[in-house]
């Protein structure tokens, strides 16, 4: 009788762990499809596109960027609203932070995927290794899940 619990405990043990390691697989898969969306929003400059003169240039990576202003009911838990003036500064900072990182080289690469608890939520953090300036460096693109997308909620530009 002990066996078989013993048994099915270690049967219970693995496909947890198989299921677990899914999930991380789908969740990372997710993230970089979310971050490759970042790069392309950022990155975009058609002068032809209308709207860039209407509402700025980074009025479509503000889809895929987390409110973290003063709203605690919103921080972290919303994504910003572009035809806002505070959270339109702050989306094109970001955008602008994008650039300068990995957005400005076409060769970048993510080097990592992890995970971490914090009291926001579960962040999801890609680091990615480019070329600025002729020199090699890395950063931390760090996305939240709120509701059922993934947003970037910060960037550390000096990863080590």
């Amino acid at each position: 009788m002990c066996s078989k619990r013993w048994i099915l405990f270690i049967a219970s043990f693995v496909l947890l762990t198989f299921v677990e390691a899914q999930n991380k697989k789908a969740d990372s898969s997710a993230i970089v499809a979310v971050f490759k969306s970042v790069l392309a929003a950022c990155k975009e400059n058609n002068t032809a596109d209308p709207q860039i003169k209407i509402q700025g240039r980074f009025y479509k990576a503000a889809a895929y960027i987390v409110y973290r202003g003063a709203d605690k009911k919103r921080a972290w838990k919303d994504f910003v609203n572009y035809s806002n003036a505070d959270e339109k500064t702050e989306t094109d900072a970001i955008g602008k932070r994008v650039n300068r990182t990995a957005g400005q080289d076409d060769n970048y690469r993510i080097t990592k995927y992890i995970t971490e608890k914090e009291s926001e939520g579960t962040w999801h953090v890609l680091i990615v290794s480019y070329k600025a300036d002729g020199e090699d460096k890395k950063a931390a693109f760090a996305f939240l899940k709120i509701g059922t997308r993934y947003g970037l909620g910060d960037i550390d530009q000096n990863y080590k």
